[in-house]
């Protein structure tokens, strides 16, 4: 964990804080391969590839899913936004209940859609290559 990263987490309003931190462990008990790095001021979350980040913005927590036009959202967590690829799950500040089953159906779905993205890169790679 990246010193930058603990701190965004100990700077965020404590209102916000719990969420962040509860959101922050789904992530990386999603995956053995989940990986936590910092890039552009702020927290994100690798799968094979780039697949989310949190962000503190003027609306509240943001967790951005890179690929999430490409995922389905049958529980209804995604908020509206301008993003042509990137959708957002925006939970309200504690104590507010995170939907825990709901946001890891979500997180697994982000997992498979980078799994699927990078099969068809590597697919396309040695197509070239052969």
């Amino acid at each position: 964990m990246s010193a930058a990263v603990e701190a965004w987490f100990e700077q965020l309003p404590e209102e916000w804080r719990p969420q962040a931190q509860r959101l922050r462990e789904l992530l990386l008990e999603a995956s053995p391969l989940m990986r936590e790095s910092w890039k552009y001021s702020t927290p994100f979350y690798d799968h094979r590839r780039w697949m989310c980040y949190l962000s503190l913005q003027r609306k509240g927590l943001v967790l951005g899913f890179i690929q999430g036009v490409h995922m389905p959202d049958p529980d209804g967590l995604f908020a509206p936004t301008d993003h042509v690829q990137i959708r957002h799950y925006m939970p309200g500040p504690a104590p507010a209940h995170l939907p825990e089953g709901a946001l890891r159906r979500l997180i697994q779905e982000a997992i498979t859609v980078n799994d699927v993205i990078t099969q068809e890169k590597r697919g396309k790679a040695r197509k070239r290559k052969g």
